[in-house]
């Protein structure tokens, strides 16, 4: 099992997800081992604003039964202007139902575990749930900088794609023999356009293709490219090469073998290759290395190592991806897409997520740490010690 397919799994919902093709979706892969606990809580309800150190309730969730969701706020709407910059430089993380953005002074409390998170331009997309026998679908709220917290009311097994740089969110249905694209302002859950949409797709686990969103474009991953739709118009603009995962950001997307190239959406422009920093294990072989776009657009991070996961989620160890031998002190490697500049930073796989501006962010224990992209400069600060491990927002799969 590849590190990527277990993320995959790890996306998809409480449905089995179908075995996978590894080939088409990698060149080459590792084993892993891997077992993480998943528990889920559904949960509906309308948006609440949490007064500072007050608990709501909000509604009860699905087909099981009935459930809360308490949600406080350690900072008041009047906060937000000072709440939204800290989130734009230094991310969101979550431990357990707590979810902090970037300053550990600015928390909200929802009640529920907290999953994984995605960025918009003024919070995150919480996918949350608390069900131990997995057989519920994940459900996923707006959690914003005023401490506003909205039931998003998403049908199961998709992932939403999120734009960093506005209030939108898009995720993708079934509908009769073919899809619809869904766009949602995140903050009020208003729908802002509804697109039918058919195109050949069967490589991953999903009942509907993988989606990202960045700007007037949605990016679509279904079989042989990566189809960029107008989600204003509903036009198929364009397509990237490579059925993949979308990475996306500030206009751009990752595209090519091993999303190692970065286009530009409306021409096509391709902006900037890191298809240098792949190996293979002998010479005429295909090349190996998984990339990533920040959710600005504005840098793309390189990894050309391998992780191997203990059962209790920790890294074992890491492995060169070409020759398979322990690499004692791996890197990333981080460029910048306009101008060509490099630079590498320690870490692997599991190391860094991103900030809605396009720095790095990593966690080491109760330590968050952001890394400026162009320097490599770093600072660090402390997150009030907890049972449970500390989850990134700004990672490719989420956390």
């Amino acid at each position: 099992m590849t590190d990527l397919l277990e993320q995959i799994r790890d996306h998809a919902n409480a449905e089995p997800v179908p075995e996978l093709d590894v080939a088409r979706i990698m060149l080459r892969g590792r084993r892993v081992r891997r077992r993480r606990a998943v528990v889920r809580r559904g949960i509906t309800g309308i948006v609440v604003t949490a007064v500072a150190g007050t608990a709501i309730v909000v509604g009860t969730g699905h087909d099981s039964a009935p459930t809360r969701l308490d949600v406080s706020t350690s900072f008041s709407a009047g906060d937000v202007d000072l709440v939204s910059a800290a989130y734009r430089t230094g991310g969101a993380y979550s431990r357990g139902d707590t979810l902090w953005f970037s300053d550990p002074t600015y928390s909200v409390d929802v009640g529920t575990t907290i999953q994984m998170m995605l960025y918009t331009a003024d919070g995150v997309v919480a996918g949350v749930s608390n069900n131990e026998a997995g057989d519920v679908k994940r459900d996923y709220v707006y959690v914003g900088t005023d401490g506003s917290v909205r039931d998003l009311k998403l049908p199961g097994k998709i992932v939403p794609g999120t734009d960093a740089q506005a209030d939108r969110f898009a995720y993708l249905t079934t509908k009769d023999a073919g899809y619809e694209i869904h766009v949602v302002e995140a903050s009020t859950g208003r729908e802002l356009a509804k697109r039918d949409y058919d195109a050949k797709y069967t490589w991953a686990g999903w009942d509907v293709p993988p989606i990202g969103l960045t700007g007037d474009y949605v990016v679509i991953g279904v079989d042989g490219a990566q189809q960029v739709i107008d989600w204003r118009t509903g036009e198929r603009v364009e397509d990237l090469p490579v059925g993949q995962l979308p990475s996306t950001g500030g206009g751009r997307a990752l595209g090519n073998d091993l999303g190692a190239v970065t286009y530009r959406l409306g021409d096509s422009k391709a902006l900037r290759s890191t298809d240098d920093l792949a190996v293979s294990s002998e010479p005429g072989e295909p090349g190996w290395a998984s990339n990533t776009l920040s959710p600005d657009g504005r840098f793309v991070e390189t990894i050309n190592t391998f992780v191997e996961i203990d059962d209790d989620g920790s890294v074992r160890k890491v492995l060169d991806a070409a020759l398979d031998e322990v690499v004692g002190e791996p890197v990333v490697y981080v460029t910048d897409v306009d101008t060509g500049r490099r630079i590498t930073l320690p870490g692997h796989a599991r190391t860094y997520g991103w900030t809605p501006d396009g720095r790095l962010m990593r966690v080491d224990g109760t330590k968050v740490t952001t890394c400026d992209a162009i320097t490599g400069e770093c600072a660090s600060h402390a997150v009030p010690d907890g049972p449970g491990k500390i989850r990134m927002a700004g990672r490719y799969l989420g956390s």
